[in-house]
Protein backbone atom coordinates (compact mmCIF):
# COMPACT_ATOMS: atom_id res chain seq x y z
CA UNK A 1 0.00 0.00 0.00
CA UNK A 2 1.11 3.61 -1.20
CA UNK A 3 1.07 5.89 1.75
CA UNK A 4 0.77 9.55 0.69
CA UNK A 5 1.17 12.22 3.43
CA UNK A 6 -0.67 15.83 2.63
CA UNK A 7 0.54 19.05 4.53
CA UNK A 8 -1.66 20.96 6.01
CA UNK A 9 -3.17 23.88 4.43
CA UNK A 10 -5.08 27.70 5.07
CA UNK A 11 -8.52 27.68 5.49
CA UNK A 12 -8.64 30.84 2.76
CA UNK A 13 -8.02 28.68 0.12
CA UNK A 14 -9.51 25.59 1.04
CA UNK A 15 -11.12 24.63 -2.07
CA UNK A 16 -8.92 25.19 -4.23
CA UNK A 17 -5.87 24.27 -2.43
CA UNK A 18 -7.59 21.04 -1.82
CA UNK A 19 -8.09 20.21 -5.47
CA UNK A 20 -4.48 21.64 -6.35
CA UNK A 21 -2.88 19.19 -3.74
CA UNK A 22 -5.39 15.79 -4.75
CA UNK A 23 -4.20 16.87 -8.46
CA UNK A 24 -0.85 17.47 -7.59
CA UNK A 25 -1.01 13.97 -6.39
CA UNK A 26 -2.30 12.05 -8.96
CA UNK A 27 -0.04 13.56 -11.49
CA UNK A 28 2.89 12.75 -9.65
CA UNK A 29 2.24 9.35 -9.20
CA UNK A 30 1.72 9.74 -5.19
CA UNK A 31 -1.71 8.50 -5.64
CA UNK A 32 -2.00 5.83 -8.75
CA UNK A 33 -4.54 4.97 -10.93
CA UNK A 34 -7.21 2.72 -9.51
CA UNK A 35 -6.22 3.83 -5.65
CA UNK A 36 -9.00 4.43 -3.40
CA UNK A 37 -9.12 7.87 -1.40
CA UNK A 38 -9.41 7.31 2.07
CA UNK A 39 -11.19 10.35 3.22
CA UNK A 40 -10.31 10.77 6.80
CA UNK A 41 -6.37 10.15 6.33
CA UNK A 42 -6.32 12.80 3.80
CA UNK A 43 -8.76 15.11 5.85
CA UNK A 44 -6.67 14.92 9.26
CA UNK A 45 -3.03 15.53 7.08
CA UNK A 46 -4.51 18.18 5.41
CA UNK A 47 -6.06 19.24 8.94
CA UNK A 48 -9.24 20.19 6.98
CA UNK A 49 -12.95 18.95 7.47
CA UNK A 50 -14.24 16.25 5.25
CA UNK A 51 -16.92 18.40 3.33
CA UNK A 52 -14.77 20.57 1.79
CA UNK A 53 -12.50 17.82 0.73
CA UNK A 54 -15.71 16.03 -0.70
CA UNK A 55 -16.53 19.61 -2.81
CA UNK A 56 -13.00 18.98 -4.00
CA UNK A 57 -13.39 15.08 -4.59
CA UNK A 58 -16.23 16.06 -6.42
CA UNK A 59 -14.76 18.12 -8.35
CA UNK A 60 -12.09 16.17 -9.42
CA UNK A 61 -14.73 13.75 -10.34
CA UNK A 62 -15.89 16.06 -12.57
CA UNK A 63 -12.83 16.84 -14.51
CA UNK A 64 -12.56 12.94 -14.44
CA UNK A 65 -9.80 12.05 -12.79
CA UNK A 66 -11.42 10.78 -9.90
CA UNK A 67 -13.98 8.29 -10.13
CA UNK A 68 -16.69 8.15 -7.45
CA UNK A 69 -18.64 3.98 -6.57
CA UNK A 70 -21.33 3.82 -4.86
CA UNK A 71 -21.27 2.47 -1.24
CA UNK A 72 -17.49 1.12 -2.07
CA UNK A 73 -15.67 5.04 -2.48
CA UNK A 74 -13.81 7.49 -4.47
CA UNK A 75 -10.61 6.42 -6.63
CA UNK A 76 -8.48 7.50 -8.67
CA UNK A 77 -9.45 6.41 -12.76
CA UNK A 78 -8.39 3.32 -13.54
CA UNK A 79 -5.99 3.22 -17.09
CA UNK A 80 -5.75 0.11 -19.10
CA UNK A 81 -3.88 0.37 -22.32
CA UNK A 82 -7.09 -0.03 -24.48
CA UNK A 83 -8.20 3.63 -22.76
CA UNK A 84 -5.01 5.35 -23.52
CA UNK A 85 -4.83 3.64 -27.11
CA UNK A 86 -8.84 5.31 -27.53
CA UNK A 87 -7.62 8.57 -25.86
CA UNK A 88 -4.66 8.70 -27.99
CA UNK A 89 -5.88 7.85 -31.17
CA UNK A 90 -8.99 10.30 -30.73
CA UNK A 91 -6.55 12.95 -29.80
CA UNK A 92 -4.45 12.00 -33.40
CA UNK A 93 -7.24 12.00 -35.60
CA UNK A 94 -8.74 15.81 -33.56
CA UNK A 95 -5.33 17.52 -33.67
CA UNK A 96 -5.48 17.22 -37.88
CA UNK A 97 -8.69 18.45 -38.34
CA UNK A 98 -8.39 21.26 -35.43
CA UNK A 99 -4.98 22.35 -37.63
CA UNK A 100 -6.97 22.29 -40.71
CA UNK A 101 -9.12 24.27 -39.63
CA UNK A 102 -6.73 27.09 -37.53
CA UNK A 103 -4.35 27.48 -40.94
CA UNK A 104 -6.55 29.59 -42.52
CA UNK A 105 -7.28 31.54 -39.57
CA UNK A 106 -3.68 32.73 -37.96
CA UNK A 107 -2.84 36.00 -37.44
CA UNK A 108 -0.07 37.44 -35.58
CA UNK A 109 -2.03 36.94 -32.25
CA UNK A 110 -2.05 33.52 -32.65
CA UNK A 111 1.82 33.25 -33.12
CA UNK A 112 2.01 35.84 -29.93
CA UNK A 113 -0.02 33.24 -27.98
CA UNK A 114 1.76 30.33 -29.48
CA UNK A 115 4.74 31.68 -27.97
CA UNK A 116 3.42 32.95 -25.02
CA UNK A 117 2.12 29.46 -23.73
CA UNK A 118 5.11 27.57 -25.37
CA UNK A 119 7.53 29.60 -23.17
CA UNK A 120 5.09 28.91 -20.13
CA UNK A 121 6.01 25.03 -21.09
CA UNK A 122 9.19 25.72 -20.67
CA UNK A 123 9.49 27.52 -17.90
CA UNK A 124 7.42 24.48 -15.90
CA UNK A 125 9.82 22.09 -17.55
CA UNK A 126 13.32 24.25 -16.23
CA UNK A 127 11.38 24.34 -12.48
CA UNK A 128 10.69 20.48 -13.00
CA UNK A 129 7.09 21.09 -12.21
CA UNK A 130 5.44 17.90 -13.66
CA UNK A 131 1.61 18.94 -13.19
CA UNK A 132 2.65 22.66 -14.47
CA UNK A 133 4.30 20.88 -17.17
CA UNK A 134 1.24 19.17 -18.25
CA UNK A 135 -1.36 22.06 -17.84
CA UNK A 136 0.75 24.30 -19.91
CA UNK A 137 1.50 20.97 -22.56
CA UNK A 138 -1.63 20.67 -23.01
CA UNK A 139 -2.84 24.76 -22.71
CA UNK A 140 -0.51 24.97 -25.54
CA UNK A 141 -1.71 21.87 -27.25
CA UNK A 142 -5.46 23.74 -26.66
CA UNK A 143 -4.56 26.69 -28.62
CA UNK A 144 -5.88 24.93 -31.99
CA UNK A 145 -8.36 24.46 -30.63
CA UNK A 146 -9.55 27.48 -29.11
CA UNK A 147 -8.89 29.27 -33.15
CA UNK A 148 -10.97 26.62 -34.85
CA UNK A 149 -14.35 28.34 -34.24
CA UNK A 150 -15.88 24.95 -33.93
CA UNK A 151 -17.68 24.80 -30.56
CA UNK A 152 -18.34 21.21 -30.75
CA UNK A 153 -14.90 20.56 -31.54
CA UNK A 154 -13.32 22.45 -28.34
CA UNK A 155 -16.00 20.76 -26.35
CA UNK A 156 -14.46 17.51 -27.43
CA UNK A 157 -11.06 18.63 -26.38
CA UNK A 158 -12.21 19.93 -23.29
CA UNK A 159 -13.42 16.46 -22.60
CA UNK A 160 -10.49 14.48 -23.76
CA UNK A 161 -8.10 16.93 -21.54
CA UNK A 162 -8.80 15.42 -18.01
CA UNK A 163 -8.08 11.92 -19.17
CA UNK A 164 -5.08 13.28 -21.24
CA UNK A 165 -3.49 15.06 -18.08
CA UNK A 166 -3.80 11.25 -16.28
CA UNK A 167 -2.35 10.01 -19.69
CA UNK A 168 0.92 12.47 -20.20
CA UNK A 169 1.67 12.35 -16.05
CA UNK A 170 1.99 8.60 -16.89
CA UNK A 171 3.91 8.60 -19.99
CA UNK A 172 6.59 10.89 -17.80
CA UNK A 173 6.34 7.93 -15.83
CA UNK A 174 6.95 5.56 -18.19
CA UNK A 175 9.93 7.31 -19.77
CA UNK A 176 11.20 7.50 -15.99
CA UNK A 177 11.39 11.09 -16.00
CA UNK A 178 10.15 14.12 -13.87
CA UNK A 179 9.34 16.10 -17.27
CA UNK A 180 9.87 15.53 -20.91
CA UNK A 181 13.23 17.63 -22.55
CA UNK A 182 13.12 21.17 -22.64
CA UNK A 183 12.55 21.62 -26.54
CA UNK A 184 10.33 18.83 -27.11
CA UNK A 185 7.39 21.60 -28.31
CA UNK A 186 9.99 23.17 -30.63
CA UNK A 187 9.48 21.50 -33.85
CA UNK A 188 5.74 21.41 -33.27
CA UNK A 189 5.75 25.28 -32.53
CA UNK A 190 8.02 26.31 -35.44
CA UNK A 191 5.79 24.45 -38.04
CA UNK A 192 2.49 25.81 -36.52
CA UNK A 193 4.14 28.88 -37.72
CA UNK A 194 5.09 27.56 -41.22
CA UNK A 195 3.36 27.35 -44.48
CA UNK A 196 3.73 23.54 -44.47
CA UNK A 197 -0.02 22.56 -42.67
CA UNK A 198 0.67 18.83 -43.76
CA UNK A 199 4.00 18.96 -42.03
CA UNK A 200 2.33 20.40 -38.81
CA UNK A 201 -0.24 17.40 -39.07
CA UNK A 202 2.57 15.19 -39.77
CA UNK A 203 4.31 16.06 -36.92
CA UNK A 204 1.19 16.34 -34.57
CA UNK A 205 1.05 12.43 -35.53
CA UNK A 206 4.34 12.10 -34.81
CA UNK A 207 4.57 13.92 -31.78
CA UNK A 208 1.10 12.07 -30.28
CA UNK A 209 3.06 8.89 -30.45
CA UNK A 210 6.16 9.68 -29.11
CA UNK A 211 7.40 6.86 -27.05
CA UNK A 212 3.83 5.00 -27.11
CA UNK A 213 4.37 1.73 -27.12
CA UNK A 214 6.60 1.96 -23.89
CA UNK A 215 3.42 3.75 -22.14
CA UNK A 216 1.74 1.64 -23.50
CA UNK A 217 3.60 -1.30 -21.29
CA UNK A 218 3.73 0.77 -18.83
CA UNK A 219 -0.04 1.04 -18.51
CA UNK A 220 -0.31 -2.66 -19.01
CA UNK A 221 2.02 -3.48 -16.19
CA UNK A 222 -0.76 -0.93 -14.23
CA UNK A 223 -3.42 -3.35 -15.26
CA UNK A 224 -1.83 -6.31 -13.11
CA UNK A 225 -1.45 -4.23 -9.45
CA UNK A 226 -3.53 -5.20 -7.09
CA UNK A 227 -5.80 -2.42 -5.69
CA UNK A 228 -4.93 0.20 -3.30
CA UNK A 229 -5.91 2.69 -0.68
CA UNK A 230 -4.77 5.94 0.09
Amino acid sequence: MVKTDFSPIADTTRRAEIVALLRRAILTGQLEPGQKLNELRISEQMRVSRAPLREAMRELVQEGLLTSIPYAGTFVIDVTAKDIDDAYSLNQVLDEFAIERTWSQRDQRFFDELDRRHEAVKQATRNLDTTRQIETALQLHGLIYEWADNSVLLETWQRLTSRLQMYFALHQHARNEPVPAEDVHETYVRLMKGTDMRAAQSHAREHIHLDFEQLLSYARGLEQRPSRGA
